[in-house]
């Protein structure tokens, strides 16, 4: 990987922790809510991309893929009870037809299925957390589930890798990071317009930088 690839990534990974670490000061904000969803699938896709250039082994996968992906799961019934339980109060059947997802449900989905369905679950949700509140949903939940999707992701990336080179074209990781440009920009429109919390704002645009740049 190229140092420019690098440290874009580095860039990503600490932006998305900034987040996870301060929920408080963004997670009440659904358009930071929503400007965050794709950043944190580029970095998820871009991680997993680098590793699975970086390593060429990956025997003993299986198990744990199998194992993050069952974390996924567990963490996506629980909310979409509670998610569910919400919808029923206000009558909106959609959305629990959206969420009410069993264990069963979640298993039946392929690989890339699950990912699409799960995250489209979590953008559904996201906005709606402060209304959320007294169902005990909150943003670290969210924040726990897709760290289960971006670990699935990344080692399912690995071990779909064992019969290929194990390596991927720099052009392919640049590729990944471009999907995140515009949605950056707009992070940094809705941080810089919403969030009061001028500590937070001061770090995320420190994390923000890319090395090198």
């Amino acid at each position: 990987m190229r140092r420019r690839t690098r440290n874009r990534l580095r860039m990503l990974r600490a932006t998305v922790a900034h987040f996870d670490e301060h929920p408080d000061a963004w997670s009440t904000k659904p358009p930071v809510v929503r400007a965050l969803v794709p950043i944190r699938d580029t970095h998820a896709t871009l991680e997993a991309a680098a590793t699975a250039q970086a390593e060429g082994d990956t025997t003993g996968l299986t198990i744990d893929k199998g194992d993050a992906r069952g974390d996924a799961s567990d963490a996506l019934v629980v909310l979409g009870k509670r998610v569910a339980a919400y919808a029923v109060e206000i009558g909106d059947d959609d959305l629990r037809v959206a969420l009410e997802h069993s264990r069963s449900d979640w298993d039946r989905f392929p690989d890339d299925a699950f990912i699409a369905q799960a995250r489209r679950a979590l953008n559904r949700v996201e906005p709606l957390l402060t209304a959320l509140t007294e169902f005990e949903v909150t943003a670290e939940q969210l924040t726990a589930i897709r760290a289960h999707l971006a670990e699935f992701v990344r080692i399912a990336g690995l071990r779909d890798t064992t019969d290929a080179s194990g390596t991927a074209a720099t052009e392919d990781l640049d590729t990944v990071y471009s999907d995140a440009v515009d949605p950056l920009k707009q992070l940094d429109r809705v941080v810089d317009s919403l969030v009061a919390d001028t500590d937070f704002v001061d770090k995320y645009h420190i994390v923000r930088r890319i090395p090198g740049d």
